[in-house]
């Protein structure tokens, strides 16, 4: 394709302007600088350095004093570290750290801060050291990188060299002593300036250390931050769509954009070096071509969409889940606040639960301002376009993040194809099922998609002549997708002969990680379940489940011992706990009336091919059981709700057991050879139907403690450090999500990649749901399935076992399980099944 230099220029301009390079650019470069952890040297992180640096440096000099007035103790540490040093260079050094850390995140790990703020005294101390050893030569280095306008960071490295090469010693301080300095330099901060607090929170229900110390920007410095950035923001981004066809991928390093004004991108995000090596070798032909497509797709902004949200943007409205333009009211005081404890205890919780959801709506708020000045930015643009790249599965993900094809619903309607088609012979049809599936009338047959599109044509109409007026729209499941295709439907209604198709239509996978499963083990259960057979009507594998659930809770009988009596005690020790058969009859009982649906069974059901255990199901039963409890749903369980959850949480595990056995035999298979070769401390790579080469290799992380104060309380907090050593229950739990996701994006590469070749130019791609013009999804229908049974026809558990041994040294008879047994599952029958993607 050719690129006029025209065009070219005015992206070689966008990409200077993504770079955050010329002054108009204020909120780009504030933006990049705080993500980047350097945000004190922003507009108003420089303000905030400098109002904090008196207090924090009264209070230094206080804590010493006090410690040296007193009995030594753990505080006695920091104290003595700095207390012959500048105590407003220690205070700059901390606000400067603390903040840098915090503007971005709005929170940190009270131990990564404090890492950092020692990091930063300590070479302010060694460097001040070497200025007093040898002042010709410090001044000499530091003169020369100064001119040469060197950064702050490489500054360091070649003092620190010069350090050692002209032999000037510097006793190293300890890690257990710059975390005592650190942490009471953070605590300090936050008590002598006001502008952030510590809480402790807990990260875990279970283990030593389950409670961490975490530090905050108040709200009112968050308030004040944002207002100081919005009034020199400018409207733009880090990375923004390109106006020309993307740079295509010919190598691992390069590809999206052309100038270097951005630092160039890499093929696979945070690529591993081994990962790096194993790609240089590797045939990604396929993966150039299908990833080239998809990003060489051309787009424009919807403007009808990109109008509704304008109108209640400007109105303050939260119409299709917009995000409202107005904070929530602080609760009412009670009359008596002042007089009854209780009551101020109350409100004031109240109050910060307001509080904490003013600064979400408050974050929430400005992406959508940045979403909708993108949009408007673009809108008037013929074509965009948007880089994509590559994680270490293989999935692919668009550059920009802001606004792109894979966004949530409100993001995808601001987008259309560039390039409009006709319907053609069944184009029609496609458009009215999409239109269906976005309502949520996506649980019948295409037929009845059909009659309700025909059955609610007035709504449709009435929707699109005046979505502010008339909102029936926003009863769909994603309804600004659906009020986009309300337009189209308009418009095609209007005049057909002329009619063209800009929206995509998608066609979504049915529970895609486990039909990738079941098409493994040729699974005819568990395929059937998730649409990889022919049926008349889609099958819903969440309400299969749900409705084992409930056979089996009306089966359980106080004999069947699905769960044992109350142990008794045994070699002096009591055995674990469990209900007893009264208990049993009774919640098995009370379940049912309560009512199982497919909202207790989809979270579980839906994350078990990505790494979903029985306590993940606890947690996802417990949620929508709970949510049900809220909305006035009413029980009999009393005090024995929690554990009555935690028996219906194992029903629901056995039952999707029973439903999908396969999926679980392969996963249970992979976790097991994955343990094995964490045992040899060695990373797991294999070779997807793409050519891709996914990789996996977690580490352990080094716990100690370290015992300092905080408020006057002795705490021992835990420090992580990384190691060398392969973490073997993380590459277990791992490996099937990341196999999975590895396989899905083969299939969708191979999809787009052979598409393109017959011509198809526009594609919508999420994973696991599909997209192209109406006119084009039928030959999209067909082509995925031709790829999906082709890719299961090669065995990639297989592959992926031979590839192992062959890479490990192991022996696959002594080392390795056997594979699970297939099934008796005919891949070659998705090519009949409608609902597969659907």
């Amino acid at each position: 394709m050719t690129i006029h230099n025209v065009d070219f220029q005015r992206q070689a301009e966008l990409e200077i302007e993504m770079a955050g390079l010329g002054a108009a650019r204020f909120r780009s470069r504030a933006t990049k600088d705080m993500q980047q952890d350097r945000g004190s040297g922003t507009q108003p992180g420089s303000f905030l350095v400098g109002r904090a640096v008196d207090p924090l440096a009264t209070a230094i000099q206080a804590f010493i004093n006090d410690v040296y007035g007193g009995r030594p103790g753990p505080r006695a540490v920091a104290a003595r570290l700095i207390k012959e040093m500048d105590l407003d260079v220690i205070a700059y050094l901390s606000s400067r750290a603390i903040l840098n850390g915090l503007m971005w995140k709005g929170k940190s790990s009270l131990l990564g801060l404090a890492k950092v703020v020692a990091q930063s005294i300590e070479a302010e101390a060694r460097f001040d050291h070497f200025s007093k050893a040898a002042p010709g030569l410090y001044a000499k280095i530091d003169g020369k990188l100064t001119k040469d306008g060197s950064t702050e960071r490489h500054k360091q490295v070649v003092l620190t060299y010069a350090m050692g090469k002209f032999d000037i010693p510097w006793d190293v301080w300890s890690q257990d002593h710059k975390l005592h300095l650190g942490i009471k330099m953070v605590e300090l901060f936050c008590e002598a300036t006001g502008l952030a607090a510590m809480e402790l929170e807990q990260v875990t229900f279970s283990g030593k250390y389950k409670a961490q110390h975490f530090v905050y920007l108040t709200e009112a410095t968050t308030e004040w931050i944002e207002q100081s950035l919005s009034r020199g923001e400018e409207r733009t981004a880090d990375f923004m769509p390109t106006v020309v066809p993307p740079k295509d991928w010919t190598s691992l390093v390069g590809g999206g954009y052309y100038t270097n004004a951005t630092r160039p991108l890499e093929l696979v995000r945070k690529c591993h070096p081994e990962q790096r090596k194993l790609l240089q070798r590797a045939h990604l032909g396929a993966v150039y071509s299908g990833l080239n497509a998809m990003q060489r797709t051309a787009w424009r902004i919807n403007p009808g969409i990109l109008r509704v949200m304008e109108a209640i943007v400007v109105a303050k409205s939260d119409i299709g889940g917009l995000i409202p333009g107005r904070d929530l009211d602080l609760p009412d005081r009670p009359d008596d606040i002042d007089t009854n404890p209780d009551a101020l205890r109350e409100w004031k919780w109240k109050a910060r639960d307001v509080h904490t959801a003013n600064i979400q709506l408050r974050r929430d708020r400005l992406q959508q301002a940045q979403l909708l000045s993108l949009a408007d930015r673009f809108r008037d643009e013929p074509a965009i376009y948007f880089p994509h790249t590559l994680d270490f599965r293989g999935r692919a993900y668009p550059v920009p993040q802001i606004l792109h094809p894979q966004g949530s619903d409100n993001v995808k309607a601001l987008l259309m194809f560039a390039e409009g088609k006709p319907l053609g012979a069944d184009g029609e049809r496609w458009l009215a099922i999409h239109g269906a599936n976005t309502y949520g009338v996506d649980k019948v047959s295409f037929d009845k998609r059909l009659a309700w599109v025909k059955e609610n044509q007035h709504h449709i109409w009435a929707s699109a002549m005046d979505p502010i007026g008339y909102l029936w729209w926003t009863e769909a499941d994603k309804p600004w997708c659906f009020l986009a295709f309300c337009f189209e439907w308009q418009d095609y209604c209007l005049n057909p002969e002329a009619f063209v198709s800009h929206i995509p239509i998608a066609l979504d996978g049915s529970c895609n990680g486990l039909q990738h499963f079941s098409a493994m083990l040729r699974d005819p259960v568990g395929g059937a379940a998730v649409n990889l057979l022919p049926a008349e009507n889609p099958q819903d594998i969440y309400q299969v489940v749900a409705d084992e659930v409930i056979a089996a809770l009306r089966s359980i009988r106080p004999s069947d011992g699905m769960i044992p009596e109350e142990l008794e005690e045994e070699d002096g020790k009591k055995k674990k706990k469990g209900p007893t058969r009264a208990q049993i009859e009774r919640w098995s009982h009370e379940w049912s009336h309560f009512g199982i649906d497919r909202k207790i069974t989809k979270r579980p059901v839906m994350v078990l091919p990505y790494g979903g255990t029985p306590r993940s199901c606890v947690k996802y039963v417990e949620a929508e059981v709970l949510s049900r409890i809220d909305k006035g749903q009413s029980h009999n369980l009393g005090d024995e709700l929690k554990p009555a959850i935690g028996f219906l949480s194992g029903v629901v595990w056995q039952s999707i057991g029973d439903v999908v056995i396969a999926a679980k035999d392969a996963m249970g298979w992979l976790q097991k050879a994955a343990r094995t070769v964490a045992k040899e401390n060695l990373p797991i790579h294999w070779t997807t139907p793409s050519g891709f080469v996914a990789f996996q290799a977690y580490t352990d992380m080094k716990v100690r403690q370290i015992e300092t104060k905080i408020g006057g309380t002795i705490v021992k907090p835990a420090v992580f450090e990384a190691t060398d050593k392969i973490n073997r229950s993380k590459q277990a739990t791992s490996i099937s999500p990341n196999f999975v996701h590895s396989l899905d994006a083969a299939s969708m590469i191979l999809t787009v990649d052979q598409l393109a070749a017959e011509g198809v130019s526009s594609f919508a791609m999420i994973h696991d749901s599909y997209g192209t013009h109406a006119c084009d999804t039928s030959a999209l229908a067909a082509r995925l399935r031709e790829v999906f049974i082709r890719m299961y026809e090669t065995d990639p558990l297989t592959s992926f076992r031979d590839e192992l041994v062959a890479t490990t040294g192991l022996d696959p008879d002594e080392d390795l399980e056997p594979l699970p047994k297939k099934g008796s599952l005919n891949l070659w029958a998705i090519q009949d099944s409608d609902f597969f993607f659907a």
